[in-house]
């Protein structure tokens, strides 16, 4: 059907119509339904974007040091991996995959048009690793969940993924259920000793995972010596806390990117006012729109 002016869904319809111009529309369906969804490296990004992510990706491992990150003793490494923080800043393709068409669409789509950026996190796993267990991404957020999400992933996947490669694990339609799992709903596959739900991803680089923050997921245990990469943007609704601070990133990468990067960073938020009161239009455009879809 025709995507009309409609005033009960204002910033939808957009929302909308952009996903069917870029060829996403099924997507969004099995959103809906199943709780996740896979876009394919040729509709995701132009040729040679994912490699230019893993090349920085890369660059940083080597830059940076990885023992003043708690997340990275030699511990957490053998289980977890490595994890790179707060990339916004860090080179050019990591601002550029945020406002990527197909990822703002999507975010904008589950998260309602006045979207926040979270997070941002490169998940890195060379050699053997220990499997993730099942947990949803509503972190703090107690049971029952709402059964609109509060936050979102948008994984983009840089290299192989298959069960061997220690992939995500998912349970579809997990995000229906509005509550986190259980110690004993652990599946078998992942080290715990119920039956398997979940499904392995499997996916090519290039390709973006997109996932209702309420789903259920984890990662299969890594059985082989390749290099394991995917860049995790975490979406928020705007009346959500993000878990990175933006405020240190150069008032230059707004500038350099517009209103979206403004608005992704908190540039526009009501928030945070003091004696003089919240901006009213800040604080009305907020209102109108949020509107969201229902996974």
């Amino acid at each position: 059907m025709e995507i009309g002016e409609w005033k009960a869904t204002r910033e939808l319809n957009e929302v909308y119509r952009k996903a069917r111009e870029l060829g996403i529309e099924t997507n969004l369906a099995e959103l809906e339904a199943f709780g996740f969804t896979i876009i394919e490296p040729e509709v995701a990004a132009a040729p040679g974007f994912a490699e230019r992510m893993l090349e920085a990706t890369r660059r940083l491992m080597d830059e940076e040091s990885s023992d003043h990150v708690d997340y990275n003793t030699a511990e957490k490494r053998a289980v977890d991996g490595r994890h790179l923080f707060h990339l916004m800043g860090k080179d050019p393709v990591f601002a550029e995959a945020a406002l990527n068409p197909v990822m703002l669409t999507l975010a904008k789509y589950l998260m309602g048009a006045s979207v926040r950026l979270f997070s941002t996190v490169a998940f890195v796993k060379q050699g053997n690793a220990a499997p993730t267990m099942l947990h949803s991404d509503s972190v703090g957020v107690p049971p029952p969940l709402p059964p609109f999400a509060q936050v979102c992933n948008l994984s983009w996947i840089l290299t192989d993924y298959t069960e061997e490669k220690g992939s995500f694990a998912i349970v579809p339609g997990s995000h229906r259920y509005c509550r986190h799992p259980t110690a004993i709903e652990q599946p078998r596959c992942l080290g715990g000793q119920n039956e398997d739900m979940c499904i392995p991803v499997i996916a090519k680089p290039g390709s973006i995972f997109a996932f209702s923050g309420n789903a259920w997921h984890g990662a299969y245990p890594k059985r082989d010596d390749s290099l394991r990469v995917h860049i995790a943007y975490a979406f928020s609704r705007s009346y959500v806390d993000p878990a990175e601070d933006f405020d240190d990133l150069p008032d230059a990468l707004v500038e350099r990117y517009g209103a979206d990067m403004a608005q992704l960073l908190g540039r526009t938020a009501w928030q945070g006012y003091g004696s003089a009161g919240p901006n009213s239009a800040r604080m009305a455009a907020t209102a109108r729109i949020n509107i969201t879809a229902s996974a």
